[in-house]
Parts: structure tokens; C-alpha cells; sequence
């Protein structure tokens, strides 16, 4: 497989011109060329008149060692990287311990997928309720000014990040290609096929919600299980070796093996932990501040004349359900009292 980059083509470029560059960039014939992905797809907008399309590609081709020799002066391309998830170890089949996770935000919804799908069955204990349910709960904080302390922004099912808006992008070096990972399982969970390339992928809130779900289904089928409302308070370690972990109903749960997913914000655990000897030390972390701009001015500043080109992502258009209407599962029709602040952009749906 070879890695193309940097290929830029017109904004309004026609679909086949994609194939036409490669053919033309590895000097083939298109009997040659045996398929294609889109890898990554960027915008240059330095120049708003002319904003281009700058794919990265994954091409398969016969004779490819040919090919790659006669395309060694070109810095754009190489062969692909192995971005595909390797498991470190599969379960022996004999084996009757289950590793428990502490948490089912997205460290503990990850941790428990992937061993779940290396055949450890994990038991996941989430101090919160399940994330329909939770956003109940935390829509009634904030319309009703009732606080549920145990299911809230901060603790359920899908973490904080839940009601964050769905954005996957970060500055954090990832030479592993573990993100790949993370973007294709929320592809099988529902998630739009485009975040595995577009620049700054997003999802949405209500999305995340269905594909928290999904998730949860797929680490119960593969022999998984999770219990809701099981606060851990208190983790028993002898002789530096973890034995089990004691929820606040007073039960015991014997494991060796311990994941804790718990988020920022259980002080309480972390009291716990300090209490009980064992090692932990503050992450260092960086504060900013945010700054709000009308979409329309955004963009104008961005694209130009180009500002409201549907293919740039510039008309927001945001599939979400009325907030009553989705904690009940119904498909919303019309706005209710609270209305949008882009109204145009927003397009009612059902979210299952």
C-alpha cells in the first residue's frame, strides 16, 4: 500500500479528477491502479479565491515495488504506515478472572471494548446511571436546579464529554495511530464515515448519545458486563498486590486486575486512594479561555466569497431532536420555546 500527500485539487473538483491525479502523480495506467481511500482531507483557504482540497491517500497498485522505485525523488510517496490496531494479548479460553474498570467515560468505555474484543469479559462499575437516563438528570440540573450527585455532567455513563459537543481533534502526537482505533469503532457505533478523514472531525451531542450506547451493546455481547449505580469506595490491596474492589453497598468484588477510568472529578476517590498508600500524582494541565464569534463572521473571514459553500462545512447543518421529544424517543417537528441560535442550520431528526 502507498501513501500519497499532498495531492490539492479545486474546491468544485469533479469526482474522477481524484483518480486522474493519481494515475498522473505515479505515472500508471488505470489498469494498474486497484483501489483507493481518502486518508485525510484538508482545506487551504491562504488564498480565498482559490481554496483548494489537500488529500492524503492510500492507493493500492500492481507492481508496486515499480512503481515506489520510480517515484523515490517524490517526497509524496511513500509507502503507507501500518495504521491498523494491534492487539497486545487475547484471552487463554481457561482463564476466570475478570479485570474490573472503574468508570465508564470514554477511558473506561475504550478499556472495556478492547477487552472485551480481546476475550477478557470485563466488569465496568459506573458510580452514574446509563446515559438516556443521565440526561434526564442533568437537564434537570440545569433547567430545574436539581442536582443528583451521583448522575450529572461529571459522573454516568460517556463521561463528561458526553454533552461536549462530539469534537475529535487534538494536538497530542500519535504515532501508533490509536485515534484511527477510536475513529473507526465510533464509525461502527453510528458515527458519520466522514470523521476517519475530514481535518477536524465532529460528531454532535445527541449522536453520542445513540453511539454510547452502541458501544455499551457490543461489550455486553462480546461476554462483558456493566452495572450502573455501583460507586466504588474502596479498593483492598495486600502485600502491593490489588485483591478487589468494595462498592458503597457493602459488596465485595475479587479482581487483580484494576482499571481506574474515573475522571477528574471524583475527589472522593482520589481521597481514597491517598488514604490507602497507594502512589498518585497531580496531571499538569493548562487553562485558556474561549472566545465566541458569530459562524457567518467565521467564515467570511476563512472562505470569502467562499463562505457559504456547503462543501466547506460553512452552512452548519446540525441533525438534533427536540430535548423533550428525545428523552421521551420521539421525532421532533417543530421548535419548542427555546430556539436555536442558528436556526437555519438545524434539521429535526429521531435519534434511537
Amino acid at each position: 500500500m502507498l501513501r500519497l500527500t499532498e495531492l490539492k485539487l479545486p474546491l468544485e473538483h469533479a469526482p474522477g479528477e481524484i483518480k486522474a491525479t493519481i494515475l498522473k502523480q505515479l505515472g500508471i495506467a488505470e489498469s494498474d491502479l486497484v483501489s483507493f481511500t481518502i486518508f485525510r482531507r484538508g482545506v487551504d483557504a491562504r488564498k480565498s479565491h482559490a481554496i483548494l482540497f489537500v488529500y492524503t491517500l492510500e492507493v493500492e497498485v500492481r507492481n508496486e515495488t515499480n512503481v515506489l522505485a520510480r517515484c523515490k525523488k517524490n517526497p509524496h510517496v511513500k509507502i503507507a504506515p501500518d495504521t491498523g490496531y494491534h492487539f497486545v494479548a487475547q484471552a487463554a479460553t481457561s482463564s476466570a478472572e475478570r479485570p474490573v474498570i472503574v468508570g465508564l467515560g470514554p477511558a473506561g468505555l475504550f478499556a472495556g471494548l478492547i477487552l472485551a474484543q480481546s476475550g477478557f469479559k470485563p466488569l465496568i462499575l459506573e458510580r452514574g446511571k446509563a446515559v438516556r437516563e443521565r440526561t434526564k438528570d442533568t437537564f434537570g440540573l440545569w433547567r430545574q436546579g436539581v442536582l443528583n450527585p451521583e448522575s450529572n455532567v461529571q459522573f454516568g455513563e460517556g463521561g463528561a464529554g458526553t454533552f461536549s459537543d462530539g469534537k475529535l481533534y487534538s494536538q497530542v502526537k500519535d504515532p501508533k495511530h490509536y485515534g484511527r482505533k477510536v475513529l473507526q469503532e465510533f464509525v461502527k457505533a453510528g458515527a458519520p464515515e466522514e470523521i476517519l478523514y475530514v481535518s477536524h472531525p465532529h460528531i454532535g451531542t445527541f449522536r453520542l448519545v445513540g453511539m454510547v450506547e452502541k458501544m455499551r451493546e457490543t461489550i455486553l455481547a462480546l461476554g462483558g458486563e456493566i452495572r450502573f449505580q455501583s460507586r466504588v469506595d474502596d479498593i483492598e490491596v495486600e502485600h502491593g498486590q490489588v485483591q478487589g474492589v468494595v462498592l458503597a453497598s457493602g459488596e465485595h468484588i475479587p479482581t487483580r486486575h484494576l482499571i481506574l477510568a474515573v475522571g477528574h472529578s471524583a475527589r472522593d476517590t482520589f481521597e481514597m486512594i491517598h488514604k490507602r498508600g497507594i502512589y498518585i500524582e497531580a496531571k499538569p494541565f493548562s487553562i485558556g479561555f474561549r472566545i465566541e464569534h458569530p459562524q457567518s463572521l467565521i467564515d467570511r473571514a476563512r472562505y470569502g466569497n467562499h463562505a457559504e459553500h456547503p462543501l466547506l462545512g460553512a452552512q452548519l447543518s446540525s441533525p438534533r431532536p427536540a430535548l423533550g421529544d428525545f428523552i421521551q424517543g420521539k421525532p421532533s417537528t417543530a421548535f419548542g420555546s427555546v430556539q436555536p441560535s442558528y436556526a437555519p442550520g438545524v434539521h429535526f431528526v429521531r435519534f434511537e
